[in-house]
């Protein structure tokens, strides 16, 4: 590690239980609390842990939306947990099976069946690769030499690229072990663990579960023909596409040349058409277009390499929809057996694109749910500032995607 950076170890919470009694049985317990400020995680934490039937608790996942004070919820999902582990973050809203949660918390409760490792690096921003890659090794420490089945990063967008973020961790894990999570959002961005609201700072959860874990990952974006070649690039900002400013050229390839709108008009637009980023593979990294600068160029939430070849994107609220649900479908396929939990990080750009609150952002979590078939498992998430989701290969930052985690 660099320096700059803190470490802060977790280890393992094991319950009392008999492991030889929990194989195959494990428990679990979810939960929403909303309206009434920070005494949502309280809410949401207890009605979790009632789903246990008394049995310990290895770990509580927390996720709180909307315009929550981070530093509250944290406090109070920790008293309502009492001595389990409390991990979890912020986004632009929770999602639980009954649907999004604008201005509260979701919590799903996994009992002792469940072997549970964290690692914590503040500082992150000095080395956010470095960072991720010791808050994993210390994850994956803290199982005892259990065989993690699933690893969850949490993130804070503003210590740099999640993509340096994501390779740190494959660097620790390896290709075997699927990796899920994303940035913070809302109003409040942090992580969560221990009582405590942090931010730039990596958080790894890894799982050591009776079964394999089943990941799918989706997008509902379609190519647009004529891709372009991001010919100069700073940062995260695309400042020119074939050699031309890059709004000039975005506007192009969208219809819409020499149209004239406001900010706000514009990130509307960008919301549903991001740009894709073309690999050797013929895989597309799709990279959300955050806004414009006064020079011409994109802002994205993710660094595009310079001469990156580039498509253009569209996307619809039927197409987000049915994503949603082929992410699901795919965690499910995974698994072989009936899924008893699950977790979703989505894109916080979908949210927007779908209205950000009423029936469509229902529809698109009962699409989701309705995937895993009529007994649908306990869920839990939220909408995230760029997700991450691995399966095979190194690389695992996603934008415009929807991230669904299946336990059997």
């Amino acid at each position: 590690m660099t320096s700059g950076a803190i470490t802060i170890t977790g280890g393992p919470v094991r319950a009392s239980r008999d492991r030889a009694q929990q194989v195959g049985d494990p428990r679990l317990g979810a939960g929403a609390g909303e309206g009434r400020g920070a005494l949502g995680a309280r809410d949401a934490v207890r009605r979790a842990l009632r789903g246990l039937e008394g049995h310990p608790p290895a770990l509580v996942l927390t996720f709180a939306g909307g315009a929550l004070a981070a530093d509250d919820v944290a406090e109070q999902a920790a008293r309502a947990a009492g001595d389990a582990c409390v991990v979890g973050m912020t986004g632009a809203s929770a999602i639980g099976a009954g649907g999004p949660v604008d201005d509260g918390c979701v919590a799903l409760a996994l009992d002792g069946a469940t072997d549970v490792g964290t690692g914590v690096v503040q500082r992150a921003s000095s080395d956010l690769r470095a960072a991720a890659r010791t808050a994993t090794a210390d994850a994956l420490a803290g199982l005892a030499g259990r065989p993690a089945t699933l690893l969850m990063l949490f993130v804070d967008t503003a210590s740099g690229d999640q993509g340096a973020a994501a390779a740190g961790a494959y660097d620790a894990a390896g290709p075997h072990v699927p990796l899920v999570g994303g940035g913070a959002g809302g109003d409040d961005p942090a992580q969560l663990i221990g009582g405590r609201a942090l931010r730039d700072a990596v958080v790894a959860v890894a799982l050591a579960t009776p079964r394999p874990a089943g990941v799918g990952i989706a997008h509902g974006c379609r190519p647009r023909p004529g891709p372009s070649i991001a010919t100069s690039v700073e940062g995260a900002v695309v400042r020119r596409l074939d050699g031309y400013p890059a709004e000039q050229v975005y506007m192009e390839r969208l219809g819409l040349a020499g149209t004239r709108m406001d900010d706000a008009t514009f990130e509307r637009l960008a919301a549903v058409h991001p740009l894709g980023q073309l690999e050797l593979r013929g895989d597309v990294r799709l990279r959300h277009v955050l806004g414009r600068t006064p020079e011409g160029g994109l802002r994205c939430a993710t660094r595009v390499p310079p001469n990156a070849p580039i498509q253009f994107a569209e996307q619809t609220a039927t197409t987000i929809i049915a994503s949603a649900r082929t992410a699901a479908e795919q965690a499910a396929e995974q698994l072989g057996a009936r899924p008893w939990a699950a977790l979703v990080f989505d894109c916080g750009g979908r949210r927007h694109a779908l209205g950000g609150a009423g029936a469509a952002l229902r529809a698109e979590v009962d699409a989701l749910t309705a995937a895993f078939g009529a007994q649908p498992p306990a869920l839990a998430g939220l909408y995230t500032r760029g997700e991450i989701g691995r399966v095979r290969g190194a690389r695992g930052d996603r934008n415009h995607a929807v991230v669904v985690a299946a336990l059997a």
